[in-house]
């Protein structure tokens, strides 16, 4: 019997822990035997709320006694540093040095990342925590994927991604028949591999916007430091300068050029209320040739200078709700207490 352990840190994300655990049930549902001892557990309290606030009980007591399984997942999500305790990032470095493969969901990868566990491994978390995590964790490969999947590393996105990152568990434990059954079973028909791209508003086909707006966006968001000439872009994609900015003139009411800008705008806001990076640093890393211009730049999109709005609590509404300046979440403006870099 395969052991899996799921460990709740408070604000947890509830849509991506259930999907886990329900595909996991639905395959024991399918032998006499069940194939999966699932396990939740805590390392505080044993009554863990969601971050929707509905709370879950670690049925299976404290993360300490987890020492004979064979996975632990870690599930965390909004204020990911304000629950780091030293003795769990101990036992994480201790389940890892006795071979126990190590997982994440959403912005669990932050607890792994910290304990070290993941130097070297390629990983995934939600689009949000990207310009965060890269930059707290360069020794870790975060890419742009739904989930990664490896003999001693499982990471996935959060949400959907969970169901799709527990299919390929079962796929890899019981077969890929048991897969599809699950998959048929949880009304999933498109099962997403690991390679997948992980899509945000811009870059899904379920956007709405062109093909060519799409794949422009998705080369954007690769490529911020430093930033590629539109032109170069245009080429890539077969497109001369002047049909990329009509189609996006048309369908996000800008140039490609403008629409880029605001792309490394929105990243540099969300490291400036995120982190306590140097600001000339952080418009460096966003691809402003120079502070002057990254500091004229800011102070227009968003009325206010970094410094000050790095102090600032608040985030005010924008006028557009179809723009790359809607990336930062309110409840993403935690601030890392021990500064990596």
């Amino acid at each position: 019997m395969y052991k899996i352990a799921f460990l709740l840190f408070p604000e947890f994300q509830l849509l991506g822990f259930t999907n886990a655990i329900e595909a996991l049930r639905v395959a024991n549902s399918l032998f006499t035997e069940p194939k999966f001892d699932v396990r939740i557990v805590h390392d505080d309290k044993d009554i863990v709320p969601s971050s929707g606030g509905m709370p879950v009980v670690a049925t299976h007591g404290h993360v300490s006694t987890q020492h004979d399984a064979d996975n632990l997942i870690v599930c965390c999500s909004f204020h990911h540093d304000q629950y780091l305790r030293d003795t769990t990032q101990h036992l994480i470095r201790r389940f890892d040095r006795h071979g126990m493969r190590l997982g994440s969901i959403e912005s669990g990868v932050y607890h792994l990342a910290r304990a070290g566990v993941l130097n070297g491994h390629s990983v995934t978390a939600h689009f949000n925590n990207f310009p965060l995590f890269a930059q707290l964790f360069p020794d870790v490969s975060f890419i742009r994927q739904v989930f990664t999947f490896s003999p001693t590393r499982m990471t996935a996105a959060g949400g959907t991604a969970c169901l799709d990152m527990m299919l390929a568990l079962i796929r890899e434990q019981l077969g890929p028949d048991v897969e599809a059954r699950v998959a048929n079973m949880l009304i999933h028909p498109y099962r997403r591999e690991s390679a997948t791209f992980l899509d945000d508003m811009f870059t899904s086909s379920h956007s709405g916007l062109p093909l060519a707006v799409r794949n422009c966006c998705k080369i954007m968001e690769q490529h911020l430091d430093p930033p590629l000439l539109v032109e170069d872009i245009a080429t890539k994609l077969r497109l001369s300068r002047r049909q990329l900015d009509r189609v996006f003139l048309q369908s996000m009411h800008c140039t490609a050029a403008e629409h880029y800008r605001l792309i490394r705008l929105a990243r540099a806001r969300k490291l400036i209320k995120a982190t306590k990076i140097d600001l000339a640093t952080i418009s460096t890393r966003c691809g402003f040739g120079s502070y002057s211009h990254f500091l004229r730049r800011y102070r227009e999109t968003f009325g206010s200078t970094p410094s000050h709005d790095r102090i600032t609590a608040d985030i005010k509404g924008l006028n557009s709700t179809f723009s790359p300046l809607q990336d930062l979440h309110p409840n993403q403006q935690q601030m890392d207490p021990i500064r990596l870099i």
